[in-house]
Formats: C-alpha cells, structure tokens, sequence
C-alpha cells in the first residue's frame, strides 16, 4: 500500500519511520516549516525525520509540498501516488489555535474535511487522524476521577473544539460514504523532535527543553513547572505504534480511541534527568493547587486507554524513565555527542 501522511510534527517522524520499516511507500504531504521547496536543503521538521531513518529520506519516501486546505493537489497527490491509505497530522496546536483562530479552523477543520472529502472520492481504505484528549474537559471526569473514550466532550478552548468537530465529521463521512476512519486520542505526547510541536504552538515548551538542554550541555536554565501534579506522559514511540496499529485495523465506521502512556508526576521526570545530569540548572516549581476549572491541562488527568487495548491492541510499552533517556540520547547524538546511561538502578521493562 502506499500511505500518505499530512503534516510531519514529532509525531509524524516516528510514523514515517515505522511505516518504512514495515516495508511501506510513504508520501509526505505538507508545508514542512514554511519552507516552499525542500529540494535543497531540509527545513528542521524533515531534517529530524531524515535523523530518524537514518539518512537518504529523499530515496526513501516522495515529499509534495501542499496545503491542506487545497482539496484539488490533495486528490491530485492520492491519484498520482495511488494513495490507498492516510495518515492525518496536520493540524495547528493549542497556543497556536488561541492565537489565530481564523487560521486554526481553516486548518484544522477545512483540512480535515478535505483529507475525507479526497478519502471518499478516491476510494481510500482508510484514514486514520489525530484527536486529541483535548475533547475532554472537567465535565467528561467520571465519579471515579477518570476519563474514558465514551465520556461527555467538555473543550474548554477552541483547540479541543476544532477536534471535536473532526469527531462528528468522521461520522458523518463514515455513515455517508463507507470510509474506515480512526480517530487517535492522543494524551502529552514527547520525545525527540518536539522543537517541531513546540514551533506550532503546542503550549508546553518546558519538556521538550527539559530534554534537550542537559542533553548537549548548553548550560540554559530551564523552569519545569506543576512539579507535584500528575501527567500523562505519553512517548512517541507508543504514539508511533498506536498510528501504524490503526492503520492496519479494520474499523467498521468511525471510532476514536484514548492513546495513553505513563501517568507520573512532572516531579519524577525532572528527578530522573537531574540524576543523569546532576549539574544540569534545573528549577523544579512545586505546584499543587487545584487546577482551575476549565484547565486546559489535560494531560493531568487520568485516562482510560482499554478501548485501545480491547480494539486495535494498543498498550504502552514504554515506562517514563525509557523514554526520557531514549529522547535525551537521540538530542545527544543530534548534536553529535556520545549516548549516556541512565543511574545504576535499571530504568525499566523495555529496552534501551
């Protein structure tokens, strides 16, 4: 099959790359950081893909430079490729969302519907697209504190709205044309390559810094902020495999499903890169208070991932010591630095 995937963020790299490895054609389809032609020389979002599968990412894949809201070159791009599947990144994030919202609804709604609009014309056999938990709100929190796939949408900001109407548009298209169409709930998602996200107005620059300052030894103060709340941290490799999973399932209509990871408190992520890097100028601000209602923090909730589990055999493998220390040593080697360990005491279940 060939896949074509829209909008190359951190996410999308760890897509591209998995979906080569599993022996398929992979074409992207996006403005990759603004830059009109890649032909020279990489804009930052190729270029860390190009890190990711190891070089020659011209050979490897086809790269069309395109609008998602041109719904005339999308199905100019499915029809000249023989596209039969589609991967939906594209999309602006939550800062960048409040910031413009003109610009957030042409992109995240128009181009959604352009990408199942193309999908129902052409006779694809499947998209499989980025949601978000952003749907959820305090209203969606069960008596047992937890959020599950079948609670109320509650947005509290124009980002999770744009992806609740992605929602209700993927019904829509699905009852009315056939289409299999998967919707990904993705909760805070991390890992290398998030200077790509942090760009795009992803509203949580502290990670990504946290993982790339120590890393090459810039010496840069970096402020972590909610020390003592919980998080849901979710690496891109368990993002990766939950796309390429989707991909591959055979879903009956429309259905979304929550994508979690490890929920820890920020506090412990910053302990275990502070024992990698014990002189690294971490400033850790311990902040418990409630959250105030209609918090857009909702990677501090707890989720319930067993839909994705039960549907599309979706599970985290990844610990939050694993993928802190496989981020950093991929900013490390980046930066052509050596790889470090982690502490004597082992970091996990999987495989560093």
């Amino acid at each position: 099959m060939t896949v074509m995937v829209t909008g190359i963020g951190h996410v999308g790299g760890y897509v591209v790359r998995d979906l080569l490895a599993a022996g398929e054609k992979v074409v992207l389809y996006g403005f990759f950081g603004g830059v009109g032609d890649p032909a020279d020389t990489f804009p930052p979002d190729l270029q860390f893909v190009d890190d990711l599968v190891g070089g020659g990412l011209r050979e490897k894949v086809d790269i069309v430079v395109g609008d998602v809201v041109d719904l005339t070159k999308i199905r100019d791009v499915i029809d000249r490729y023989g596209v039969t599947k589609v991967v939906h990144l594209a999309s602006l994030l939550s800062a960048g969302v409040e910031a413009n919202p003109p610009l957030a609804a042409s992109v995240n709604v128009v181009g959604m519907t352009n990408v199942l609009e193309a999908a129902a014309r052409h006779g694809v056999s499947k998209v499989v697209w980025a949601s978000s938990v952003d749907v959820f709100g305090d209203k969606s929190i069960g008596a047992d504190g937890i959020v599950r796939d079948d609670s109320p949408y509650d947005p509290p900001f124009i980002y999770g709205a744009t992806k609740v109407f992605g929602e209700h548009l993927a019904w829509r298209y699905a009852e009315n044309h056939g289409l299999s169409l998967t919707g990904l709930r993705l909760t805070r998602a991390f890992g290398f390559g998030e200077h790509i996200k942090a760009g795009r107005g992803g509203g949580s620059s502290w990670m990504s810094a946290m993982l790339l300052e120590p890393a090459v030894g810039s010496g840069r103060e970096v402020v972590v902020p909610f020390g003592a709340r919980p998080m849901d941290f979710l690496y891109l490799e368990d993002a990766s495999a939950a796309f390429v999973k989707a991909l591959n399932h055979a879903e009956p209509d429309s259905r979304n499903y929550i994508i979690r990871g490890d929920f820890r408190k920020v506090s412990e992520a910053v302990d275990f890169v502070q024992s990698v890097f014990p002189e690294a100028p971490l400033k850790l601000v311990m902040d418990d208070a409630p959250l105030p209602p209609g918090s857009s923090y909702a990677w501090a909730r707890r989720y319930d991932g067993s839909r994705a589990a039960a549907e599309i055999g979706y599970e985290s493998q990844y610990k939050l010591e694993n993928g802190l220390l496989r981020t950093i040593n991929l900013n490390r080697a980046a930066a052509g630095l050596e790889p470090v360990e982690a502490p004597a005491s082992p970091v996990s279940e999987v495989a560093l």
